[in-house]
């Protein structure tokens, strides 16, 4: 992870600008690497066990991928996933 990233600004689909602290950016990244086997996007497969975690519906997860998916190339890079990370984190906490 580079340590120029600090935060990450993001525009939640309910919210005005948000900012991904620090602390959930590293937590992210732990998360990410694990998944990622060292590659530097997931598939859906590989983010599925995660994000379906959150309990959310089907229908609601496929939003968040497309949401967070700003190259729509149905990968995830890391600000990617911590975009849909955070989204979800929203959605389930209110």
């Amino acid at each position: 992870m580079s340590d120029t990233l600090r935060y990450i600004d993001y525009q939640s689909p309910t919210m005005s600008n948000k900012k991904i602290e620090q602390w959930e950016v590293e937590r992210y990244w732990e998360i990410f690497a694990s998944l990622a086997n060292g590659s530097t996007h997931l598939d859906g497969n590989q983010a599925a066990s995660v994000l379906k975690n959150s309990q959310l519906r089907d229908d609601q997860l496929e939003r968040v991928w497309d949401l967070a998916d700003v190259d729509s190339d149905g990968k995830l890079d890391f600000e990617e996933f911590c975009v849909a990370m955070r989204i979800i984190f929203d959605l389930v906490n209110g």
